[in-house]
């Protein structure tokens, strides 16, 4: 039965990522008597993205990543924990499942379409079967577990070949999250051998592999090459202008023909729009599936539908989207929720404009490089920026303060080779 909206207007926020969270959070804090706010998403946190690398590499502790919904919200917000089955534009009603219960439909006034991302898989023969991504906390988790599981199985097995075959990691895609996974895992493996006798630190290999001609499209060219030495200097190997073929249990072939043997291969390389958007009749897409919008971010065609983040194509000044980052979706949500606030007023809308205060990228052994406001930093000033400024993004002073405990304590204690269980490989 649907569930109508009655005297009050409802604004109906899906996605409790960046822009879904920060857009129903700027509602809730007007406390607007007349209007409801209710938040749908299918996890009860939001996912602090920029340190989950971390949280994988065992530096933080993975629930302090999490900021519960319901306190990020505060209590003039609804928060519904559940899966979107189906959005009806027409009608203007969303439908929600709760695992086996009875399906239930919610009727908006006004939606606001933050569902976020996927990884893009492309059709590369075995990619999808025996390759890993880092999209969630249980992702991060699993990392460093299998991080564990194969040091296990490497101390036993004689045969250096072998060997170096089972601890060699294969990266593809070397965007911020690839080069960060690359960097911080190839330092946690290092620092974990140590506990293994039969394991020499030098059997141990991380490979990026990037179609791109340099690392680190997104920032300048001489901090990507700072970055790059620094990297290589370190062991790792980093291959441009290459990409996979084909991807095996026990091995990857790139373009060039080379083979290279790995049981480890982790897709870095793009996103996508989430599925839901891609079956709600009506909802225009472009020619690669993102909503389109008008710089308001409100969705062309509807008075009342409006998008934010990843699955959003909302144009700049020069009419290219912006890039999917938590900080550009931090800022479209408030923006988001203010105009629609504005519609309801009958009240001129805003453009969503907004330009990069600067990118960080960390790479490990406690070296980072940043351009911040037009300041270039790279080595420990630019790591000790980096963990300085996502510390004071983080959006509770207890999340802060957990996080500030683990990374001293991770300076004082070594990390133990211990497994959290979260899935068997």
């Amino acid at each position: 039965m649907a569930q109508l909206a009655g005297v009050k207007k409802r604004i109906v926020v899906i996605g409790g990522g960046f822009g879904g969270a920060y857009a129903a959070q700027f509602l809730a804090k007007q406390n607007l008597k007349d209007t409801e706010i209710v938040l749908i998403d299918r996890q009860n946190f939001l996912l602090f993205y920029p340190l989950l690398i971390e949280a994988g590499v065992g530096q933080l502790e993975p629930r302090h990543v999490t900021v519960p919904i319901r306190s990020f919200l505060g209590k003039r917000a609804q928060f519904l924990m559940a899966e979107v089955q189906h959005i009806d534009l027409s009608r203007q009603q969303v439908t929600l499942q709760v695992d086996s219960l009875p399906s239930r439909t919610v009727h908006y006034d006004h939606l606001i379409l933050a569902p976020g991302s996927v990884t893009r898989f492309p059709a590369i023969p075995g990619l999808a079967d025996h390759s890993s991504q880092l999209k969630s906390l249980q992702d991060s988790i699993e990392f460093r577990d299998r991080g564990i599981q194969l040091l296990e199985k490497a101390n036993t097995i004689e045969d250096r070949d072998d060997r170096a075959a089972l601890l060699r990691i294969v990266i593809v895609g070397s965007n911020f999250s690839g080069i960060e996974l690359a960097g911080e895992y190839q330092e946690f493996l290092e620092s974990q051998a140590r506990n293994y006798p039969n394991i020499d630190p030098e059997d141990i290999q991380v490979v990026v592999i990037e179609y791109a001609d340099r690392i680190l499209p997104a920032i300048d060219a001489d901090l990507a090459d700072f970055a790059r030495k620094r990297l290589e200097r370190r062991g790792l190997v980093i291959r441009t202008q290459c990409s996979l073929t084909d991807v095996q249990a026990d091995n990857v072939t790139l373009t060039t023909g080379e083979v290279i043997r790995t049981h480890t291969t982790v897709w870095c390389a793009g996103i996508a729009p989430s599925p839901l958007i891609q079956h709600v009749p009506g909802l225009p897409l472009n020619d690669r599936g993102y909503i389109l919008c008008d710089p308001t971010t409100r969705v062309r065609g509807f008075e009342n539908v409006w998008a934010v983040g990843d699955s959003a194509f909302i144009p700049d000044k020069h009419g290219h989207p912006y890039v999917a980052t938590a900080q550009n979706a931090s800022r479209q949500g408030p923006v988001a929720a203010r105009n629609v606030l504005h519609s309801m007023r009958n009240e001129p809308l805003v453009p969503f404009r907004f330009e990069s205060l600067g990118s960080l990228a960390a790479i490990g052994c406690r070296t980072a490089v940043a351009r911040l406001m037009g300041i270039k930093l790279h080595g420990f000033p630019a790591w000790f920026m980096f963990r300085t400024i996502y510390l004071m993004k983080m959006p509770s002073w207890s999340r802060r303060v957990r996080i500030m405990m683990d990374w001293t304590l991770s300076l004082i204690f070594r990390q133990e080779p211990v497994q959290l269980g979260v899935r068997n490989r």
